[in-house]
């Protein structure tokens, strides 16, 4: 049980942040923290970061940490401008165990809004005291949205504090001594990865650890480490110069950017770290592809009108199937009520998706959106279904994504194409 001392403590940094007014920061930030998808073994795993440098033909230098993407294969990063989001795919430019940091490459990969700005690195002295704020994408927040998809999943979350002390340290108690920021911003799972801010909207760290079994310590590692990082990699972003002014908001002055390498560095393999969170809400433990599951969700999200809770329209096309018979070929769009109904494919007037083709039974194939999950069904066709080449038992639901083949009968080939 907390003893007296510590509970005042508590009560006393509580109050403190309370009192603050970090309303100015989130317009000068927000656009730039976006939050990450990691397709990792045994499900996928989800964290924040921040754009901290801008590249050529859209691509963006994305800050993060280590102990988020390690484990991953696919990444992917999400931003939300206004009612709309943007998609990335990200690939690893240089990473580090000790520093718990990683640098991701991120490509567009469905974009609907203006690239991120990057945000810079503030390395100057911070003072003890002086306030700060975290911003993140904590998973225990996902859990009042229900089960159906909802774009404030990507709304950042914003909480405020104030520096405790600047310490050297390591993380897992690895060798290294870096510097560390210790402070008083609540942090929690899906955090991790996410930047402290200054006043200014500055990167003053990077979230990444909270102290264990005691409230009111949160870590993060300094922008000085994170120099540091960037210098070892060969990588340069900008860096503020000056004093933090609020007045004058997050456009201090700073040095150009420098583009990230052409050739990515191999990322340096890593231990587990705290602080990620397996995203039950969207795609916890879900086999299929990452990218697929995020274009579903930006094609549920680009629709949205009035409140935070997605409509469902039929007139919004969230799947496209390319269908090859022989030397034809053409399209059906279906829309996502209908998937949630169920869509029969087969030969015969009275199915929705009609295939001329002998080998096609007349109800031979039933697509359907579980949740969020793409599922395929063979509805006991005479010739069968395969499912990227492996044969889908009868009446036994199989999940599916946008790179998956079906093939109808050993003649018909169906490709996917998430949104119109």
């Amino acid at each position: 049980m907390p003893n007296l001392l510590t509970l005042l403590l508590a009560l006393v940094l509580a109050a403190a942040a309370a009192a603050q007014d970090f309303s100015d920061i989130a317009p000068l930030t927000d656009r730039s923290v976006g939050r990450v998808f990691v397709d990792a073994p045994g499900g996928y795993v989800t964290g924040a970061g921040v754009v901290i440098s801008s590249g050529g033909s859209g691509s963006l230098l994305y800050l993060t940490n280590n102990h988020v993407i390690e484990r991953g294969r696919d990444i992917g990063v999400v931003f939300k401008t206004s009612d709309t989001i943007s998609i990335y795919r990200g690939s690893v430019l240089a990473a580090s165990r000790e520093a718990d940091l990683a640098v991701l490459q991120l490509d567009p990969k469905k974009v609907t809004a203006a690239p991120p700005p990057p945000l810079a690195l503030d390395m100057r002295t911070l003072r003890k005291g002086e306030p700060v704020v975290a911003i993140g994408f904590p998973g225990a927040a996902d859990a009042v949205m229900g089960e159906e998809m909802n774009i404030a999943a990507f709304e950042t979350t914003l909480t405020g504090g104030n520096v405790s002390r600047v310490l050297q340290g390591s993380w897992n108690n690895g060798p290294a001594r870096i510097e560390i920021v210790q402070h008083t911003a609540p942090l929690s799972p899906g955090n991790s990865g996410g930047p402290l801010l200054d006043r200014c909207g500055r990167v003053i760290g990077l979230n990444t650890a909270t102290a264990k079994g005691v409230s009111g310590i949160y870590l993060a590692s300094s922008a000085r480490t994170i120099a540091d990082f960037l210098d070892e990699a060969g990588l340069s972003v900008a860096a503020a110069s000056g004093a933090c002014d609020p007045e004058a908001g997050a456009g201090a002055p700073a040095r150009p950017a420098v583009p990230p390498p052409a050739v990515p560095p191999p990322a340096v393999p890593a231990g587990p770290g705290n602080g990620d969170i397996r995203f039950w809400a969207i795609v916890g433990g879900i086999p299929a592809a990452l990218l697929t599951v995020l274009a579903v969700i930006a094609i549920a999200a680009s629709g949205r009108s009035g409140g935070d809770r997605l409509p469902s329209a039929e007139g919004r096309v969230a799947l496209t199937l390319t269908i090859r018979t022989g030397d034809t070929s053409f399209s059906r769009r279906i829309g996502r009520d209908s998937l949630r109904a169920g869509v029969v494919i087969g030969r015969g007037r009275g199915v929705p998706v009609d295939i001329d083709n002998p080998r096609v039974s007349r109800e031979h194939l039933r697509l359907s959106l579980e949740g969020r999950r793409l599922m395929a069904t063979d509805l006991g066709s005479t010739n069968g279904t395969t499912v990227d080449g492996k044969p889908l038992a009868p009446r036994q639901p199989r999940q599916i994504g946008e790179a998956t083949v079906l093939t109808l009968g050993g003649a018909v080939e169906i490709r996917l194409r998430a949104g119109p």
